[in-house]
């Protein structure tokens, strides 16, 4: 598969899968972000999961996702997997990815997406407050780590997949969560 069928297929799983399994957790009361494992050689998703912070405030997608997977009776090795996360993962997402021995990790909205466009400044505010960082660097011992929208933007020959991007957004732009009382946040 080259690039733009890769990133196709990312943005698909993210519409056909990780969307509407959060749009369902949102009427529970979670929040929007969710994400997928994915086999690498395939890229057809192994297990969805999204936030599930009403039965506890450390499942976060990435953590639902991993303890979905962890589960499974058979299962590949992360080595062979990539690991997609609709947001930039928090510091406990990423070391639990890290943890977890993913060395491909994807996302859709970075830090600064999720804060401007989701009014969600708690992973940045955390990597800052709690470690000094701005923070995950896309390249690190763990995983490398890959912005589906910068990879989108850099292809010349990428408008369908902008056009796809743009209606991902449109359906989060829409999602309406609970409010949440993130930690460190007096204001809710």
């Amino acid at each position: 598969m080259n690039g733009t069928e890769k990133l196709q297929r990312l943005l698909d799983i993210v519409r056909d899968e990780i969307i509407p399994l959060s749009e369902s957790e949102i009427q529970r009361g979670n929040h929007i972000f969710g994400s997928a494992i994915v086999r690498a050689d395939t890229l057809t998703s192994v297990m969805v999961g999204s936030d599930n912070r009403v039965e506890n405030p450390l499942f976060h997608g990435e953590i639902d996702a991993l303890n979905r997977f962890f589960k499974l009776p058979v299962r590949p090795s992360p080595k062979e997997l990539i690991f997609l996360s609709i947001n930039d993962p928090c510091p406990m997402c990423a070391s639990a990815i890290a943890w977890a021995g993913f060395e491909e990790l994807w996302v859709l909205f970075e830090t600064k997406d999720a804060e401007a466009d989701f009014s969600m400044p708690s992973a940045d505010l955390m990597y800052r407050d709690l470690f000094g960082v701005e923070g995950i660097r896309a390249e690190n011992p763990y995983f490398e780590k890959h912005s589906l929208k910068k990879a989108i933007s850099a292809g010349s020959n990428h408008e369908e997949l902008r056009k796809l991007l743009e209606e991902i957004i449109k359906r989060y732009d829409a999602m309406q969560p609970a409010p949440f009382d993130y930690p460190g946040n007096s204001s809710g």
